[in-house]
């Protein structure tokens, strides 16, 4: 018998904690619709409401749920199972001493209890949308009005899934009712200055918008607000970089110390909590141009980040990173005019001469021509299918040799690779900020990011090695005169690009520690190994700026590179096949 005891306790504790967890001020309308209770009216179980003299009432806030409940208002349509327990037995069970059930909250929740069916209200809300009310009646587009004197109570205790609280005021009063620092309440728990708060961007937001926990019972125990509830990480054209790992509080909050998390690495922030002090919590801040970024860069910080604040990754970023669309730093600008410049200038020598007997004096206007008629003709099939298996297979290179292919291959695909991948995550992260598949892959410490990155990093290395080796071996065996010189140039620099890139990836990991994903990372994550000890955080910016000034050089100079091929080649092949004839009108 005593063991029967202890079990039933522990049921009764379990079943009381569980109705516990899921009670709260905040009423969910379609759960109670189809609850047993779905057709009462609040007031037929809360008629004492009107009789008080203040409601809300703040003392009301930390009131256990047991305190709420009055037996009478069960009894009032439930005499039947009053008596029930009172004879000892209750469901069919015993339910003695009758004592353990004179609080029918431990085991039911008036707001949510099932009906006497097959179906939970559960099971219900799984269904789909046109299956749930079948259950019933004949389908419903949407759930009955409360009755007027029911609406004024869920002005404030209706939960909305994705709004704010309908009475912002209202329940602002209740909360500032204890955490106004005008009042200065006992201090063991938050307090915050009202008319400073007015004065934020979240004047008008519900206190329950960040902090829903505060209507369920066991008010003082709070979890800080989520503001990704509201708010999408910011594109790295405002942040400069997506700063993942950074809290939001850590940027727009006053008067906070910004603080590295040695385990996971995310820089969170701290405040001194004293009584009298009133907490900056709520004083959030929208920064001017690069105002808050010094909070953590500046010279000797204790978090690892770079003593300089750094522009954006640029359009000149982009075939290698998840970068903006943003042309804002000196080293772009000069870069992308300069390659106009060399472009324009090339393109002259290319495009120059023409053919006076189909009327055209220059080859650019009639190349446009030839593509313009192919685009409406049957030859689009074959500009088509030439992009496709030469421009992007390569097929033509393959051909001639399966050697050159392979390593115009470790260059080409890679880059290929991280363009598509930026670009994808850039425009899903602009166009669709609410899926978070876009904000992944711009992680550049997510796992599958770090080994994607540094395999095709070492790829395109491979690959201009691979080149370099084959040009000097060609250069010394072959007796031809006339044969192209080494385009030392395009490959040193291309080179030291890759090159920096991995010493900063090194660098950023032995500033912050190293990330959950940097394993992966292999490359950055040993040259980190390396540097582990090392104060960086004032030459990261320089290195920064070297890497970016070895991709505005070798934008500069790629017009006059050999390598230029490998962005025109599709489009001189596409030129090709919709001329009408067989011959070429640009030599590759």
């Amino acid at each position: 018998m005593k063991n029967l005891q202890i079990a039933a306790i522990l049921v009764l504790t379990f079943l009381w904690l569980s109705v516990a967890a899921d009670a709260a001020w905040l009423i969910d309308h379609e759960r109670f619709h189809l609850s047993v209770h779905g057709r009462l009216s609040c007031q037929d179980c809360h008629s004492d409401i009107n009789e008080r003299n203040r409601h809300p009432d703040p003392v009301d806030v930390n009131r256990n749920l047991k305190e709420f409940f009055q037996p009478d208002s069960c009894a009032a349509c439930h005499d039947d199972v009053i008596d029930e327990i009172a004879d000892g037995r209750h469901a069919g069970q015993e339910a003695t001493p009758w004592q353990r059930f004179d609080t029918c909250i431990e085991c039911h929740n008036p707001h949510y209890q099932d009906r006497e069916s097959d179906s939970t209200i559960s099971q219900i809300l799984s269904r789909p949308a046109t299956d749930k009310c079948s259950l019933c009646h004949e389908f419903q587009s949407e759930l009955p009005e409360f009755s007027d004197e029911d609406q004024q109570c869920l002005q404030c205790h209706l939960a909305v899934a994705g709004e704010e609280s309908r009475a912002v005021g209202q329940i602002a009063d209740l909360c500032f009712h204890c955490h106004d620092s005008a009042k200065r309440q006992d201090g063991s728990f938050p307090l915050i200055d009202r008319a400073d708060y007015e004065s934020t961007p979240h004047r008008d937001v519900s206190c329950l918008a960040c902090h829903p926990q505060a209507t369920v019972f066991g008010h003082g125990h709070q979890a800080p607000g989520d503001c990704g509830s509201c708010h999408r990480p910011h594109d790295e054209k405002v942040t400069h970089d997506l700063h993942a790992a950074v809290t939001c509080g850590a940027c727009h909050l006053n008067g906070v110390e910004p603080v590295r998390d040695s385990d996971s690495g995310h820089i969170g922030w701290s405040s001194p909590r004293r009584p009298d002090r009133v907490s900056p919590i709520h004083q959030m801040q929208i920064p001017s141009k690069d105002e808050s970024c010094r909070s953590c860069h500046s010279g000797g910080n204790a978090i690892g980040a770079a003593a300089m604040v750094l522009p954006a990754k640029s359009i000149i970023c982009m075939p290698c990173h998840a970068a903006t669309l943003s042309v804002g730093d000196s080293v772009s600008v000069l870069s992308l005019l300069l390659f106009l410049a060399g472009l324009f200038a090339i393109g002259l020598v290319w495009f120059s001469g023409g053919d006076p007997t189909a009327g055209t004096r220059f080859k650019l206007v009639q190349s446009i021509k030839t593509v313009g008629a192919a685009l409406f003709s049957r030859r689009l099939l074959l500009i088509i299918n030439s992009l496709i298996l030469d421009g992007l297979l390569q097929r033509r290179l393959f051909r001639i040799s399966k050697e050159r292919w392979l390593l115009h291959a470790l260059i080409f695909y890679p880059l290929l690779l991280r363009f598509i991948w930026g670009l994808w995550a850039l425009t899903a992260s602009l166009l669709w900020p609410e899926g978070s598949a876009s904000w992944t892959m711009l992680d550049k410490n997510h796992p599958l990011n770090a080994f994607l990155f540094d395999l095709s990093g070492m790829m395109i290395i491979v690959g201009i090695s691979g080149m370099i080796v084959r040009r000097v071996q060609s250069r010394s065996e072959s007796a031809l005169s006339g044969l192209p010189a080494v385009d030392w140039p395009a490959y040193a620099l291309l080179g030291g690009i890759m090159i920096a890139g991995f010493i900063l990836e090194g660098m950023r990991m032995a500033m912050t520690g190293s990330p959950d994903g940097a394993p992966y990372g292999f490359v950055g994550d040993g040259i980190s190994r390396l540097l582990i000890g090392f104060e960086l955080t004032g030459i990261y910016g320089y290195v920064w700026y070297l890497h970016a000034a070895l991709t505005g050089a070798f934008i500069v100079y790629l017009p006059f590179s050999r390598m230029l091929h490998m962005v025109m080649a599709p489009v001189v092949l596409a030129i090709n096949a919709a001329s009408d004839d067989h011959h070429t009108i640009l030599d590759d």
